[in-house]
């Protein structure tokens, strides 16, 4: 019998290496894993003791449904992160969430899909640079950085409201994503000049980091579009504004990649607690880190 399962979806846009590791660590303890698709319905849920997302990102192509499968399997098995989690995380709009709590993120602005306000109307006068994402969204997907005024931040903005717009990936597979919500931001150079960290928490507890800075000509710290990439020696400041966010979420998390402009004072890019790329390759001894995580979860 399977005990553990990784959970992917039929269609992703990035090789996963990671969840190898993991497979491997839990083999070495005598522990059976397999891979499944959260979109595929012959899988039977019940058969395993836990499942873990690991590369479920095109849930954005079907939010809804994604989330009422989450709430299903958690009936039949123990799902991490929890429904609770993925549901609240799904959607940026959880930063303005955080923000009320007393998060520092850039300045955001959230239009629902339904709305008919324009850009220059959602926005205060004085953003001269913005970045206009999907509100709902992975691997920065129809993430763009404009002038606040042009036509082509305007355009885009009502596609991703109105219309949806199509993602060409790095492979160069085109991805058909839906209309949605949509968050703008006003753009913080410092994301380019510093980096973005990504700091890497298991089951509460902080475990590595990385830092993320765009190629040049590209404002997107993600490794799908090629940022460069090296080790991050977290501050205290940043480990422990790390766990202020962990409180601030609605429920326990197992693991969580927490972005931000690194600093005395940090600024919160991304809490990802869906599907986080978890940096095995900087850090190898992490795996058995999670990998224990997970064998002490089974054991109770």
């Amino acid at each position: 019998m399977c005990i553990v399962c990784f959970v992917s979806g039929s269609i992703y846009a990035l090789v996963d290496e990671e969840t190898k590791y993991l497979i491997d660590a839990l083999k070495e303890r005598g522990i059976s894993s397999r891979v499944e698709n959260w979109d595929d319905p012959d899988v039977n849920w019940s058969q395993y003791s836990l499942c873990i997302n690991r590369t479920t990102s095109n849930y954005m192509l079907h939010p809804s449904e994604y989330i009422e499968w989450a709430k299903r399997v958690e009936k039949e098995a123990t799902l991490w992160n929890s429904a609770e989690i993925l549901r609240w995380n799904h959607h940026k709009g959880y930063l303005l969430e955080l923000h009320e709590k007393g998060i520092t993120i850039p300045p955001t602005v959230l239009t629902r899909k339904d709305s008919q306000i324009p850009l220059l109307e959602a926005i205060p006068c004085s953003w001269d640079e913005i970045v206009v994402k999907p509100a709902i969204t992975a691997g920065s997907f129809g993430l763009n950085r404009f002038k606040s005024e042009s036509h082509e931040a305007c355009e885009h903005y009502d596609n991703l409201l109105n219309a949806g717009y199509v993602q060409i990936a790095p492979d160069g597979t085109s991805y058909e994503c839906p209309e949605c919500d949509v968050i703008v931001q006003k753009y913080l150079p410092e994301i380019t000049e510093k980096g973005e960290a990504s700091l890497i928490y298991f089951g509460g507890v902080y475990s590595h980091a990385v830092i993320k800075t765009p190629q040049r000509g590209d404002f997107r710290a993600h490794p799908m579009w090629n940022a460069n990439m090296g080790i991050h020696k977290a501050s205290k400041s940043e480990i422990e504004y790390g766990y202020s966010i962990l409180e601030a979420v609605p429920d326990v998390t197992h693991y969580a990649r927490i972005d931000m402009i690194p600093g005395h004072n940090p600024v919160i890019i991304e809490v990802e607690l869906i599907e986080p790329m978890l940096f095995f390759n900087f850090f190898p001894n992490t795996v058995d880190l999670f990998t224990e995580h997970i064998v002490k979860s089974l054991k109770q």
